[in-house]
């Protein structure tokens, strides 16, 4: 009889470790499932944020590039940096730094922004250019001992940037787009020095830098400009002005 009963009490301490083995159990899939719950709810919060943030993002450059299209060049010239960002495939931080390195390396004119439109299209044509690494923007402006107005420790460029800095950007993309410029000019001699560089091949000179060409034989180079020879290089005599009725913006 007793070994019965000792039987029988061990059969309830095992039914009753089960018990509280389970409700031990089903406390911890409870807390699982509302750790999961938490997580999906903020997943959920961020891909909607994320959503949103796409959305906006998208009617905001639809935007821009409805009001670019539909504008004439005088228009274009005041619109913000946003958009003149934007019509050049760069972002706002971009636009803004190569806006204040084309102001401090280009010569100011009332009459034209032939020297800021060269200072720009020569960052376009290094950047196009695989003998002058590096392949962005930043990356070619910030590069070592190549633009005086860019600190070369901090990599900081503290000019202020004008309408007119802005414009010569949109513009030299544009020449450099449709083949307007020599693709070989990617140096000039800044503003302060005296005359061209003797080792390379004179280009243009407008009162400002003076600008020059560089044999290359690289893959843009010579798709762009497959009959290039140094010696059938002609000066650039055409200056580039702005829009009409726009009058200078400098600083």
């Amino acid at each position: 009889m007793s070994s019965k009963l000792a039987l029988y009490s061990k059969k309830c301490k095992i039914y009753f470790a089960y018990l509280y083995i389970g409700e031990g159990v089903h406390v911890i899939l409870r807390h699982k499932l509302l750790s999961l719950l938490v997580i999906l709810s903020v997943v959920f919060l961020s891909v909607g944020n994320v959503t949103a943030d796409m959305i906006s993002y998208t009617a905001r450059t639809d935007k821009f590039e409805l009001m670019w299209n539909n504008a004439e060049d005088s228009e274009r010239y005041y619109m913000s940096t946003d958009i003149k960002a934007y019509a050049c495939g760069l972002t706002t931080s971009e636009f803004i730094f190569f806006a204040r390195v084309v102001e401090g390396e280009g010569a100011d004119s009332d009459a034209d922004i032939t020297d800021k439109v060269l200072v720009a299209a020569t960052v376009l044509n290094r950047i196009n250019c695989s003998s002058w690494p590096p392949t962005t923007v930043m990356g070619t402006l910030q590069r070592p001992g190549q633009f005086e107005v860019v600190d070369q420790e901090t990599g900081e460029c503290h000019c202020a940037r004008s309408l007119d800095s802005e414009w010569a950007i949109v513009i030299a993309y544009r020449m450099v787009a449709n083949n307007e410029l020599d693709c070989h000019m990617v140096y000039y001699n800044a503003i302060g020095f005296t005359g061209y560089s003797r080792t390379m091949t004179d280009y243009a000179y407008f009162g400002g830098n003076y600008f020059s060409c560089i044999p290359c034989d690289c893959a843009h180079c010579t798709a762009t400009e497959p009959d290039w020879h140094e010696e059938d290089v002609e000066m650039l005599t055409d200056l580039i002005y702005r829009p009409d009725g726009v009058g200078p913006n400098y600083f």
